[in-house]
């Protein structure tokens, strides 16, 4: 059923392709930069061995999504990565961009840097992710897991957007990037992803 409604999503989002629309040039190149970058990057032949043939672009959430991943964390470069849900081909992406980073599962607030974080949320445990968001250092960016599978994801995506320290979103369909506190005036986009 996946395979045959991910075509409608792309057609229904065509004129949201490669930043048609946005006049922001920081958002542009965000778009750009970073959703639409085509270079092999250094990790991707070794961490393509990460996945079964059939994985990689009839899973759920194929390759192009976790490269996608790893160009947004080189783009961050947060100093601490937190982790919400049990994906380890995510934890090895996010690592291989940031090797710099810490890595942890704990969302206590004693465990929040004062440097940037990222935040990535598996579609299993979005709703944590309205309460971590006043705790989230700034210049942090969070990452919601397939937030149009279900009802309750959709209503935590639409929270995120909403939030005063959510500047600018960016509406992927498979992911939701958030970026808080930027210096912008606050803005939401959708991308054909």
């Amino acid at each position: 059923m996946k395979l045959i409604r991910r075509p409608w999503v792309w057609l229904s989002r065509v004129r949201h392709r490669r930043g048609y629309g946005v006049h922001s040039p920081s958002a542009y190149a965000f778009i750009t930069d970073v959703v639409y970058e085509r270079t092999s990057f250094y990790a991707y032949a070794q961490l393509l061995s990460l996945h079964p043939w059939w994985q990689r672009y009839l899973y759920r959430f194929p390759v192009t999504c976790r490269r996608f991943l790893f160009r947004l964390t080189n783009y961050a470069h947060p100093a601490s990565i937190i982790l919400l849900g049990d994906r380890p081909t995510e934890r090895a992406y996010l690592t291989a961009a940031c090797p710099s980073a810490t890595i942890t599962d704990d969302t206590g607030p004693a465990s929040f840097p004062q440097s940037s974080v990222l935040l990535f949320a598996a579609t299993e445990r979005l709703e944590e992710v309205p309460a971590l968001l006043a705790m989230l250092p700034r210049g942090s960016t969070i990452v919601c897991e397939g937030i149009y599978e279900r009802p309750a994801a959709r209503a935590v995506w639409k929270a995120v957007q909403t939030h005063a320290r959510a500047t600018r979103t960016f509406d992927l369909y498979t992911y939701g990037v958030a970026l808080l506190d930027q210096p912008f005036t606050p803005a939401h986009y959708i991308v054909n992803f």
